[in-house]
């Protein structure tokens, strides 16, 4: 067996992260620092996978889906400016929906990614699909996992007084939300754990828990919640109405949704939202699963995964 252990990132082996994340780290400039990313497996122009994240989670969060898809086909897992192991400026008005959108696409552009499948999950599906509204032709197929993509995510809201959860509101508040979030890692300590079915322990634990060094890091996570739209004027909003919204509409090419169904984080409706808008999607239900479902059901998902790929894809 290959011993790749000198090129694994040293905060992996700080972190004692061998084992879980036996990868080789790669990195992009962008107009915010360092960019992480993954890039495993065959470097060919038939099938690429990119895996994306959301908030506070980073590629860790794939590293089943990087390892069982990897022996055939290239599997791209970036970090977002500001998580994992990308560089994290403690600036948070600089993160952006936009500017999330703009790292990804200077990446893809860069690799020279096409053929490419999205999987996306929480944030990653407006940043993904920010992506491939802008370079459709580049984009042969998308993953859906407990994600949104469009305005409102849940047919029936009204898009000018979206409400949100009383735990969300105080997260998103200036004051305690800052004190929450970038002083005591709330939402990787508490939210995360909640929106997991099962117990991070060991090494699992450490890698979302410990990721983040002090306060000045977490910017990037405290933007995110206040980053929700709550009304079509929102910045964010324009963009899942113009933008990501009308790709989703027209897209006809092969779909999936995996859905972690006691998801406490994203209402089920969006489910249904999503089912109406890829109706050529085939579904994948995780009764017991929450919002993390890639640590709630690696092993199924990643097979369920590669049956779609080799059946529908390639």
């Amino acid at each position: 067996m290959l011993d790749r252990s000198r090129d694994v990132h040293p905060r992996i082996k700080e972190l004692g992260l061998e084992g879980e994340y036996p990868f080789a780290s790669h990195f992009f400039q962008t107009l915010m620092g360092q960019m992480h990313y993954l890039d495993e497996g065959p470097k060919n122009d038939l099938s690429h996978v990119i895996a994306i994240h959301g908030n506070p989670s980073w590629s860790f969060l794939y590293r089943s889906l990087v390892k069982g898809l990897s022996s055939d086909r290239r599997v791209v897992a970036p970090d977002h400016i500001g998580f994992g192991l990308s560089d994290k400026p403690d600036n948070e008005a600089a993160y952006t929906l936009k500017a999330h959108i703009d790292h990804l696409e200077a990446l893809v552009l860069k690799l020279d990614l096409t053929n490419i499948t999205l999987v996306m999950q929480d944030w990653g599906g407006p940043i993904g699909l920010g992506v491939a509204a802008r370079h459709p032709d580049r984009i042969k197929a998308l993953v859906v996992m407990n994600t949104f993509g469009f305005y409102p995510p849940v047919d029936g809201m009204n898009p000018e007084r979206l409400k949100l959860p009383p735990p969300l509101l105080i997260m998103r508040s200036r004051g305690l939300g800052d004190f929450m979030v970038r002083r005591l890692g709330f939402f990787e300590r508490q939210v995360m754990s909640m929106a997991t079915a099962t117990e991070r322990k060991g090494a699992v634990k450490r890698a979302y828990r410990d990721i983040f060094r002090g306060p000045k890091e977490r910017a990037g996570v405290m933007a995110f919640p206040r980053m929700i739209p709550t009304n079509t004027a929102h910045p964010a909003a324009q963009i899942l109405l113009n933008e990501t919204g009308p790709f989703v509409e027209q897209f006809e090419g092969p779909a999936h949704i995996f859905w972690g169904l006691k998801d406490p984080l994203i209402p089920i409706g969006a489910l249904a939202a999503w089912k109406k808008r890829l109706p050529q999607a085939g579904v994948t239900e995780f009764k017991n699963a929450r919002h993390y479902l890639q640590d709630d059901e690696p092993e199924a998902l990643v097979r369920e995964l590669h049956a779609f790929l080799t059946t529908k894809v390639d």
